[in-house]
């Protein structure tokens, strides 16, 4: 009984390394960890509401993608989107403003004119 308590003990080890890893989405000084839903930009906390949080989660989960502001929306709200409403562009420009004022300097969501947005690339 010993050996299958033990086995099982370093199972559970194991699992709970394998998700810290996953828990935490890095971009440069952006850090978001997915299990306390906070957001740090260089060390400072980011105050982020929760669909900020979620804005900025799904466009880090996949970086190379351009997400059409349907797309988004659906995401993040679970509703059909309508072209009339202005929600995700108020919702992309506050969280713009807050990471700019943390990092002035620094770009971090891209609009591609008429598709969406996506994670800012670095020119090369």
């Amino acid at each position: 009984m010993e050996e299958v308590l033990a086995r099982i003990e370093s199972n559970l080890r194991r699992v709970q390394f394998e998700n810290r890893s996953a828990a935490c989405l890095q971009y440069g000084d952006l850090c978001l960890d997915l299990e306390k839903n906070t957001a740090f930009l260089k060390e400072a906390e980011l105050a982020l509401t929760a669909k900020e949080f979620a804005i900025l989660e799904l466009l880090m989960k996949y970086p190379d993608k351009v997400f059409s502001k349907s797309n988004l929306f659906q995401s993040v709200w679970n509703t059909e989107y309508f072209v009339e409403d202005n929600t995700l562009n108020v919702h992309i420009s506050n969280l713009r403003n807050k990471l700019k004022a943390v990092c002035p300097d620094k770009e971090f969501i891209d609009t591609v004119w008429g598709i969406g947005y996506r994670l800012h690339k670095a020119k090369e």
